[in-house]
């Protein structure tokens, strides 16, 4: 998942659609609501974070450099 940083606070881009850019403290209720929409997409929860959201293809790479992950 990529953030930036914009006046209003953290902005967190969507895993189903990046063109969704979602503020840190909605982003659990937009991905809830999205994943909705995107049913066809695989997505995949953190084995160390549930709010993070991975593409199959990027799992990997994404637990080996997880912050949450208690080995790094």
């Amino acid at each position: 998942m990529s953030s930036s940083a914009f006046e209003d606070g953290e902005y967190l881009s969507c895993p189903f659609d990046s063109s969704h850019k979602v503020i840190s403290n909605h982003f659990k209720h937009h991905i809830l609501r999205c994943s909705q929409h995107h049913p066809e997409m695989k997505i995949i929860k953190c084995l160390f974070n549930g709010t993070h959201k991975i593409k199959p293809q990027s799992y990997y790479d994404h637990l080996c450099e997880c912050p949450d992950n208690p080995a790094s």
